[in-house]
């Protein structure tokens, strides 16, 4: 359920500049689009009411309507709320493909490089979504590491939505620490809006209780490696902000721009 990058020079111009100090305290001020957003006071994401997911399947042609029904209940239940909070919502187009990649021809969702060997999902820019399906997602026994997947890509499009990556691309910064931090910022809130995706979907797409830990240990699995430039945060970081979101269902819980600097590391 790693958060995918929809700021590939910011990546590159991080990794032209390896950081080497261990503790950061940037908390972001003076950018209200994203420490002010409108979007933290429209109350709770609603319970979705769209119709029970089809069964995932052994086929690819069976997971691609699987995830075609999961991102069209994510829009169904965006839709009328952000409309009610006074943004324009404009569905995400969809791109799917099972082939496999290869060093030749790779695909790419302007820019950000896709994972030939597994399954995943891009934000394109705030367009939409590129999802490549490999034998991961089609020989899975059960399909919450979709679900997970999706959610974390739909919080980044809902950033997208609301302006919010427009503040973040507008940040300044003074140098590789903060830059890094700012980012881990921006990928958490993505990951915490996930979370309440996930929660308005759940009962609607017939998943259990009990599965919502599952749900924490995916986005636990996909923390920083150590040692790494810190993209997406700490392991205890992306549970934090995956349960925050989760818990409440409320996109105000996501305020990460003006969280301690321990809770984005």
């Amino acid at each position: 359920m790693k958060i995918r990058m929809i700021m590939a020079m910011a990546v590159a111009f991080i990794l032209l500049f390896p950081g080497t100090a261990t503790a950061f305290a940037y908390p972001v001020e003076d950018a209200p689009l994203l420490t002010g957003n409108p979007l933290y006071s429209a109350g709770k994401l609603p319970a979705a009411s769209c119709a029970r997911k089809p069964a995932k399947g052994k086929s690819l042609a069976s997971v691609k309507r699987h995830v075609k029904a999961l991102v069209t209940c994510m829009n169904d239940t965006w839709s009328p709320y952000l409309k009610e909070a006074h943004f324009s919502f404009v569905p995400p187009m969809l791109d799917m493909t099972g082939a496999p990649l290869s060093a030749k021809s790779e695909r790419y969702c302007f820019g950000a490089k896709m994972d030939p060997a597994k399954s995943e999902a891009v934000t394109c820019f705030g367009v939409g979504f590129s999802v490549h399906i490999r034998p991961d997602w089609i020989k899975a026994s059960d399909d919450l590491p979709i679900l997970a997947e999706l959610s974390s890509v739909y919080g980044e499009y809902v950033q997208s939505l609301v302006d919010i990556r427009e503040g973040y691309n507008a940040l300044h910064a003074d140098g590789d620490d903060e830059i890094q931090e700012q980012l881990r910022r921006y990928s958490l809130q993505a990951q915490c809006l996930g979370g309440v995706t996930a929660r308005s979907v759940w009962s609607a797409l017939g998943y259990p209780a009990k599965d919502a830990r599952r749900l924490l240990d995916l986005a636990k699995a996909e923390a920083d490696p150590k040692g790494k430039p810190g993209y997406f945060g700490k392991g205890a970081n992306l549970v934090h902000w995956t349960k925050r979101g989760y818990t409440t269902a409320d996109p105000g819980s996501c305020k990460t721009w003006t969280a301690p600097s321990n809770k984005v590391s």
